[in-house]
């Protein structure tokens, strides 16, 4: 992809990925809202820190309900730099979630990617309606001045605090870099904390799911 622009000119340092390896056996697919509790557990600031993502944990699923980690598996923030340190010193702590505990590994940081498309495994609006969940996402590319062509994919459901929420995969292709780079740094939607609205880079537009 072309870039007509001074990398340079981005503060590409603003946000970054702190990935932790993370051991552990079966996790449940539906983890977003129990990994984040037990987050706080360890560290209180993580529900206010407002640019803070956490991914979806990663695993094979084994069509149970539950996903079995190997020894790949990782746990992964997005957040601001600045909190990089403070994140770091979750190295060495212990979570339990659906009564398995989980070790959290050495960290490192990850710098966003300078690659698109991009796609994010689920984003909310508050719109279980596809149509009504599709005008949400203009009007938010909209008031970011983001410009960007998209691809709605599989429903998804997941717990909330407030109970079960729906939302959809979503690919966004024919970014501009500094707008890739913004997108990646703000999200999508709600949730954010519960692995929604987190873009990462896709190889293909082909399939979305």
């Amino acid at each position: 992809m072309e870039e007509s622009f001074d990398q340079k000119d981005l503060d590409e340092a603003a946000v970054t990925d702190i990935q932790f390896e993370l051991k552990g056996t079966l996790l449940p697919k539906d983890h977003g809202y129990a990994l984040f509790l037990a987050l706080v557990d360890l560290m209180p600031w993580i529900a206010d820190e407002l640019l803070l993502g956490i991914h979806p944990v990663q695993g094979a699923d084994i069509g149970d309900g539950n996903l079995m980690l190997n020894r790949r598996g990782k746990l992964v923030f997005r957040a601001p730099r600045i909190r990089s340190a403070d994140l770091l010193k979750l190295t060495g702590n212990e979570f339990r979630i659906a009564g398995k505990t989980f070790s959290i590994g050495a960290g490192k940081l990850k710098s966003l990617s300078w690659h698109t498309p991009l796609y994010a495994h689920c984003v909310t609006t508050g719109h279980e309606d596809e149509r009504e969940f599709t005008q949400a996402i203009l009007n938010e590319l909209d008031a970011y001045k983001i410009d960007s062509r998209f691809i709605c994919g599989k429903r998804q459901t997941l717990t909330t605090a407030q109970g079960l929420e729906s939302g959809y995969s979503l690919m966004l292709h024919g970014l501009p870099m500094e707008h890739a780079l913004k997108i990646q740094e703000q999200g999508l939607g709600t949730n954010r904390k519960l692995g929604c609205g987190i873009f990462i880079p896709h190889k293909s537009i082909v399939a979305v799911s």
